[in-house]
């Protein structure tokens, strides 16, 4: 689904330019919102991961999202981003090869 929404966004895009900039204003990218501990906190479990496995997802120290949930830290707008995408879009995890599944379980 992901590659085809892709293709369908590129294709809207290179009618209008072949070169989407600020300065033509054809696409404008909104600012990553900011996301609260309890937000953090309801993403992870709603994916059913444990904080270890999520901050492997997000390339960060598990250290890191414990702050997060926490309170004591707030994640970069580059995280935002990438959180918001996998709100969003969860089965792109999987898709990208992100995450595994393992059928096993606990192999």
């Amino acid at each position: 689904m992901v590659s085809v929404l892709k293709d369908e966004v590129k294709d809207a895009l290179f009618r209008k330019a072949s070169k989407c900039t600020r300065r033509n204003a054809i696409v404008r990218a909104t600012r990553p919102r900011s996301w609260s501990a309890s937000r953090i906190r309801a993403l992870r479990r709603g994916l059913y991961l444990a904080q270890s496995v999520f901050a492997d997802v997000l390339g960060v120290s598990t250290a890191t999202v414990v702050a997060w949930e926490n309170g004591a830290n707030t994640p970069s707008p580059m995280a935002c981003r990438l959180m918001e995408l996998i709100e969003a879009y969860p089965d792109v995890l999987l898709e990208a090869g992100v995450v595994e599944v393992n059928a096993g379980g606990d192999e």
